[in-house]
């Protein structure tokens, strides 16, 4: 048997990333209504998809999350008036993700720390195993789909 298993590996490895990512002093500005590291990921991916229309669905799809957790956390960053959803002019049952003032200000100050945390993370990687670590993830991802 291996030493070490991959999922262990992987659940650490995030632990650490979401540490790193988001240890920050949200806490002291805004109380109960500071983001969590999850949602300062929803966050992160509105903030970089804002010139695009983003749905709930885009989100499930780039973290992997079942539909219900996603209402769950997007309600919660609404209640922290995070962001605020609006129905789509296309399609009335969808409905438009758009973060406000005050999380735009919380991405423009992570946006830095994600930099920084992304070439850490890559550090000493050449783009080949850069590469060939998003193909491993991906296929991992896509092996636990069918579970």
């Amino acid at each position: 048997m291996r030493e070490k298993m991959v999922g262990m590996e992987l659940v650490g490895t995030a632990n650490a990333l979401r540490r790193l990512a988001f240890q920050d002093g949200w806490e002291d500005r805004y109380g109960a209504d500071s983001p969590t590291s999850m949602q300062q990921w929803f966050l992160s991916y509105i903030w970089k998809h804002r010139e695009e229309k983003v749905f709930q669905k885009d989100i499930e799809a780039m973290f992997k999350i079942r539909r219900s957790t996603a209402t769950e956390i997007l309600k919660a960053m609404e209640r922290k008036k995070l962001i605020v959803r609006i129905p789509s002019q296309e399609d009335r049952r969808s409905k438009e993700i758009h973060l406000t003032e005050k999380a735009e200000a919380i991405c423009r100050e992570n946006q830095e720390k994600i930099e920084k945390t992304e070439k850490l993370i890559v550090a000493g990687m050449s783009q080949e195993e850069i590469r060939v670590l998003l193909n491993l993830l991906g296929k991992i991802q896509k092996n636990m789909k069918y579970l």
